[in-house]
């Protein structure tokens, strides 16, 4: 037995290795070149991809080579060419590439911050960790969205949720914990009759949002805490979402609160979270090694900015169904409902009243 743990710690550090290797070559443009000059019947050295690149071909050749024994990219008998397969390339390669692709861009920025984690833990270190340490990770939380969502969100999602009829006819919809605008210019693309405002606590985000603005004239961005929205929202917004970040806020129950008030009467709020059950061993029964990847990204992300404050909540990312019917319960929303929706196969969504 005790062979057989040794055995699953070195796969665990292989699979490690190669994951950092997969969003180095990303990072790099690795797989889009790699792919643009080479094939399996002409495949490419390393310095012709360096040199497409303007990168050091020693590097590049040493990165190939973990790539190919890694078995993400194929290489000849000679160790010296290497390729994609056809099939693998849209899985790897363009705007809707692959969620489980992007995923390994992840593990970079968690490594920015390990020393900084190790001092989150301490008992007289601080609460948590601001969401300005965390540098390119919006980004690849934007890239993972749109993997996840794109072939989903507006053919599945939105009638699944009830609002398709009145998002073509027109009404004013709030993105709360917008990240760089993703989901506001999906939607605002298809329903050009209404009108999507975006607020995240985020300047960055926000910054990257607003520059890919034009052409979308419906659309706005704003700078805000979501626990602190303008006081002139009550009652304004026909339907409210929040994608996967709920969990991240410091204080959860003050946002939803807020929701509740900016919400008009008639309107609805999904809200789209991890489906975590709160208790890890049911959630290593249902979910495997998912719940530990769900875990472990918990640990160096949505823990830590989720409780960089003294009066936190801090739910992290498995905080469970239960618990968050309860949240929208004391902030005053009815009808809960929990649901599935295609597409969206980690996630559970909520739906409310005001």
């Amino acid at each position: 037995m005790s062979e057989n743990f040794v055995k699953q710690l070195d796969q665990i550090v292989a699979h490690g290795a190669i994951s950092m290797s997969i969003a180095l070559g990303d990072k790099l443009n690795l797989f889009e070149t790699l792919a643009s000059i080479s094939s399996e019947e002409n495949p490419a050295t390393p310095d012709e991809v360096a040199n497409k690149l303007n990168l050091k071909p020693r590097y590049v050749r040493e990165l190939l080579c973990a790539l190919a024994c890694g078995e993400i990219i194929e290489v000849d008998k000679n160790g010296d060419k290497f390729w994609i397969k056809k099939e693998h390339q849209e899985i790897m390669i363009g705007p809707n590439k692959n969620k489980s692709f992007v995923k390994n861009s992840m593990f970079p920025s968690f490594g920015n911050v390990f020393h900084d984690i190790v001092g989150v833990f301490q008992k007289d270190g601080p609460y948590g960790m601001d969401y300005s340490s965390y540098t390119d990770f919006y980004e690849t939380m934007s890239t993972l969205s749109q993997a996840y969502h794109k072939k989903t969100l507006v053919k599945d999602f939105i009638p699944m949720i009830g609002m398709k009829e009145r998002l073509e006819s027109g009404i004013l919809v709030l993105d709360v914990g917008c990240g760089n605008g993703f989901h506001v210019f999906e939607l605002a693309s298809h329903f050009p009759n209404s009108r999507f405002i975006g607020v995240d606590i985020t300047q960055k985000a926000i910054d990257e949002a607003k520059g890919k603005t034009n052409g979308h004239k419906n659309v706005e961005f704003l700078c805000m805490d979501a626990a602190k929205m303008n006081e002139e929202w009550t009652n304004m917004f026909d339907l409210v979402f929040i994608f996967d970040a709920c969990h991240d806020q410091c204080r959860p129950d003050l946002s939803l609160k807020e929701i509740h008030r900016v919400l008009k009467p008639d309107g609805l709020f999904a809200m789209v979270e991890i489906d975590g059950t709160g208790n890890c061993y049911k959630d290593k029964q249902e979910k495997g090694l998912t719940a530990a990847a769900f875990y472990m990204t918990s640990v160096f992300h949505c823990l830590p900015v989720g409780s960089n404050s003294s009066d936190a909540l801090g739910l992290g990312t498995m905080w469970g169904i239960e618990r968050g019917k309860k949240l929208l319960q004391n902030s005053g929303f009815t009808n809960i409902k929990v649901e599935k929706s295609p597409g969206f196969e980690v996630n559970c969504v909520y739906l409310a009243n005001k």
